[in-house]
């Protein structure tokens, strides 16, 4: 949704002969049954054959509206890049309840005990932060167009987090096929 279907108009611009239906999810999915390819982080379980085709690392860090920063960092100084505040309201998801627990490892920077607010998915979370409610984490990819245009910022920075998006399919892809076009799009699209 917010990585993708920006996007999407180059490829339907190049290949106007591929039709690409759409159909949200996360997790396990079943390809084969209307369902040609699917893009899914490697953080679960895949059952069946697949055949994965890495699109690119997840890179997460705290995001929030560019005008709340001095709300919700402490500034930087020469040595370290801001630092959270003691009361930045931090924004979760039930979509990916570890999110916050995982960049804070990986940073080495402590969030328990802060204010926090819960959002059903991941997704919403990131509206959240773009209205100002508080810091979300945000994958770089899924950001990077609201940073670009001056919405959100990234104070922290983002840390790889050893997961990669890739796309998946029943078997390798035939080259030249409407699924390589996709493929090879996608690659494209997401340096």
């Amino acid at each position: 949704m917010r990585w993708l279907i920006p996007r999407l108009p180059d490829f339907q611009g190049r290949h106007p002969d591929v039709p690409v239906h759409l159909v949200a999810g996360g997790g396990p999915v079943t390809l084969g049954r209307g369902i040609d390819l699917a893009i899914r982080r490697n953080d679960f379980l895949q059952t069946g054959a697949v055949h994965a085709t890495p699109l690119f690392r997840e890179r997460t860090g705290p995001i929030c509206r560019v005008d709340k920063v001095a709300s919700f960092f402490d500034p930087p100084d020469a040595h370290r890049l801001p630092e959270l505040r003691a009361d930045a309201v931090l924004l979760q998801s039930r979509s990916r309840p570890d999110a916050w627990e995982t960049w804070a490892r990986l940073a080495d920077c402590r969030t328990l005990g802060r204010r926090s607010q819960s959002f059903e998915h991941f997704y919403i979370s990131l509206q959240a932060a773009v209205a100002g409610i508080g810091v979300a984490i945000g994958p770089w990819q899924l950001v990077r167009d609201d940073i670009d245009s001056g919405i959100l910022a990234a104070p922290a920075g983002f840390i790889e987090d050893g997961t990669v998006y890739q796309l998946l399919a029943p078997a390798a892809i035939i080259e030249e096929s409407p699924h390589a076009k996709l493929r090879d799009w996608l690659l494209e699209a997401a340096i």
